[in-house]
């Protein structure tokens, strides 16, 4: 029988099984943990050998599917940007995915070494164990780890509030010096850590207000009016966008 490089995907059955962990993590939200789900199935499946012709091209479909969905999800897209995956070019895929990962780990590992996950969040002055949680938060936010972020918002909910403070504020910053899509994204980066706050969105807009982007706009400021229609700042800022939108 024939044996991959890869052990645990030896067989086209094992090659799905890889692919639907992809699908599972990415289900629920966990960006970076599907990544490399899907890395691992691609290189499996690049190393599975005489294949026959219909499980390669069931097996091929399954993947063009995937990469596809996880193009189009928003954690990617927040993260990576708009990127096409291409039908049936796996070994790019494979290349091009391992880049992105050890971009983002570098990434990560620069911002920690830097102490930007403490010292530039102003919290210098916490305990070893809930540094080492702010950190963690830190890495859920950048790797797209929502559900591993969500639980652990739960259990420390006050220490949450100061990260996102530093995802938002740093938002702020950038949109007045001008960085708009930066802007953009940290604050949706404080919005994967509280996801109910009406004053993100609003400041969302106003960032997308400021790039001319009526469209995202009206749509972040709906968003806070979903989650208080009570908001004053979010009705007013509501009202000047359909004012410029007519005008």
């Amino acid at each position: 029988m024939n044996r991959s490089v890869f052990p645990s995907i030896a067989t086209p059955v094992d090659a799905l099984k890889s692919l639907d962990t992809a699908r599972k993590h990415l289900r629920v939200g966990n960006l970076f943990s599907a990544i490399v789900s899907f890395k691992e199935t691609l290189d499996g499946f690049l190393h599975l050998k005489e294949l026959a012709a219909a499980d390669r091209t069931r097996l091929s479909n399954a993947l063009n599917d995937f990469q596809q969905k996880l193009s189009a999800s928003p954690e990617f897209h927040r993260l990576y940007g708009r990127v096409p995956f291409r039908d049936d070019d796996f070994s790019t895929s494979v290349d091009f995915l391992g880049q992105l990962l050890s971009a983002k780990e570098d990434e990560i590992s620069n911002m920690i070494e830097k102490g930007q996950s403490i010292g530039m969040m102003g919290l210098d002055n916490l305990n070893e164990e809930d540094q080492q949680k702010a950190v963690a938060m830190v890495a859920y936010v950048e790797q797209g780890e929502l559900a591993a972020l969500r639980k652990l918002v739960e259990e420390n909910d006050q220490l949450a509030a100061l990260v996102m403070d530093f995802y938002n504020d740093g938002g702020i910053e950038l949109r007045k010096s001008g960085d708009i899509d930066q802007a953009v994204h940290e604050y949706k980066k404080a919005l994967s850590i509280s996801p109910d706050d009406e004053h993100l969105y609003y400041n969302l807009a106003r960032a997308y207000i400021e790039d001319g982007q009526r469209k995202n706009a009206r749509k972040a400021i709906e968003e806070a009016l979903k989650l208080n229609p009570d908001f004053s700042e979010g009705a007013a800022l509501a009202q000047y966008i359909e004012g410029w939108k007519k005008s």
